[in-house]
């Protein structure tokens, strides 16, 4: 068994929470002490941070602190920019936007910057990965922190980064085998768009590229018979990682047994991930804010147990989860685990005819061969009805016969798994636009539909 942190992966379960409890007080009193924001924060309400003593107490009088809080704060501030909490800031980050109400400003300090990338090497050596091999990364880098953090991740698990954030497809293709790479990194969808034209392409990776290890997935959610399909297609261990700007990196990840396992008649689940929890506190809490129980589904909410210029306590992610017993995994870590392949939006609901629709659903049905991708409206019809349509986009050398009945097929299964009816066509692929980050299918017209009709 891969071994990251001999230390924290031996203790026990309670030795673990008592770290946890006493790292997430001190958090919250050094946050009440030293950040703009979280004074800001707190001086609505009467929290008195000495007589914190338990995790339950955080809970029960820490208030949570929202994106509009944040982007709220930092317009008091001059430029609606962002004030550092310590003078040794040296980058600010942007989040990436993904849930359309804005982009809050994260400063870096020395402290931040000198831990970034260990988080991922837990990920990275749990997967499988060792000290000089070759990890390509396709995520885009710019003012978020994914850029930086990547880069920083490969120094700390001692990996060497192929930096393949420009270029086609067919480059990445070609540079895969050119520099032997061990690990690719990327999104579902990246990765689905990669595994279709390698299989056009003809390639064989046990013949081309059998240096190849593990697929590290990040950033959106995913079929099981999928991630079983891009396993057994690359020979390669599917493993994920869940983190954000507000968690610095990775929170939550895959360990050896990676993201996709087989029950014995051979239907594909999803494994689990496990919380680093002691670098992050994470709660999983219903929608009155109060904690889910095991098998349970709430918001992912995060308290960071490092110093930090911009301190993240009790952050509501707007993430949901599903919790799963801690060290219910057979590798023995006393972590708290999580159902893989599964966080999603909470804000990504739809309502829909009155019913409460989630994308990554609708994923768990179409997105598995020979769909590769698909792309979802909901509108107006010409009656004032909400119709749905979506575009399903098949893999090359899909035959005629299957193609063609495919979109009744799988109509049928939409309906079953969310109770909806939509209409589904087929493009080519190509007339699918590709989506290197994290991938937003579905657009809503029915707003704009009823804003022409209100002000005409």
């Amino acid at each position: 068994m891969p071994v990251a942190n001999p230390v924290i992966e031996r203790m026990s379960r309670a030795d673990l929470l008592g770290f946890v409890e006493r790292a997430a007080v001190a958090a919250v009193r050094r946050a009440a002490e030293t950040s703009p924001l979280h004074r800001w924060r707190y001086a609505r309400t009467d929290l008195r941070p000495e007589r914190l003593r338990t995790l339950d107490d955080v809970r029960r009088h820490v208030p949570t602190v929202t994106k509009l809080d944040l982007l709220e704060f930092q317009e008091t501030l001059p430029g609606g920019g962002a004030e550092p909490a310590d003078p040794t800031v040296r980058q600010l980050h942007l989040t990436s936007g993904t849930s359309g109400v804005g982009r809050e400003i994260y400063p870096r300090g020395s402290h931040d910057l000198a831990g970034l990338g260990i988080p991922g090497a837990y990920e990275y050596l749990w997967g499988g990965l060792v000290p000089g091999d070759r990890l390509m990364l396709t995520i885009p880098y710019g003012q978020t922190m994914a850029g930086p953090y990547f880069q920083e991740t490969c120094a700390a698990a001692g990996l060497v980064p192929i930096n393949a954030f420009a270029g086609s497809t067919a480059d990445r293709l070609r540079d895969l085998q050119r520099f032997a790479c061990a690990g690719l990194s990327g999104t579902p969808s990246y990765v689905h768009r990669l595994t279709l034209e390698a299989r056009e392409a003809g390639l064989d990776p046990a013949r081309d590229l059998p240096s190849l290890k593990a697929i590290f997935l990040s950033g959106e959610p995913y079929g099981p018979a999928w991630a079983h399909d891009v396993a057994t297609f690359w020979r390669a261990t599917v493993c994920e990682g869940w983190g954000a700007t507000q968690t610095l990196g990775v929170a939550m990840c895959t360990c050896e047994r990676g993201a996709v396992r087989l029950d014995e008649d051979g239907t594909a689940r999803h494994a689990l991930l496990h919380g680093l929890d002691h670098r992050c506190w994470i709660e999983v809490l219903d929608p009155d804010g109060n904690p889910v129980g095991p098998g349970e589904t709430g918001e992912i909410v995060v308290t960071m147990l490092r110093p930090s210029a911009q301190p993240t306590i009790r952050f509501r992610m707007a993430d949901k989860v599903q919790l799963l017993e801690p060290g219910s995994c057979g590798c023995g870590r006393p972590l708290s685990c999580y159902a893989a392949g599964t966080i999603g939006r909470v804000d990504d609901m739809m309502k829909i005819r009155g019913m409460n629709v989630w994308p990554d659903a609708i994923d768990a049905v179409l997105l598995r061969s020979p769909v590769v991708d698909y792309r979802g409206r909901i509108y107006s019809d010409d009656r004032g009805r909400e119709s749905v349509d979506v575009t399903i986009a098949l893999e090359s050398g899909t035959p005629p016969e299957s193609a063609a009945a495919l979109p009744e097929r799988l109509r049928h299964a939409v309906k079953r798994a969310v109770g909806i009816t939509v209409d589904i066509s087929v493009v080519d692929v190509r007339q699918m636009p590709v989506q290197q980050f994290k991938s937003r299918r579905w657009r809503d017209d029915r707003a704009v539909r009823m804003a022409g009709a209100t002000n005409g």
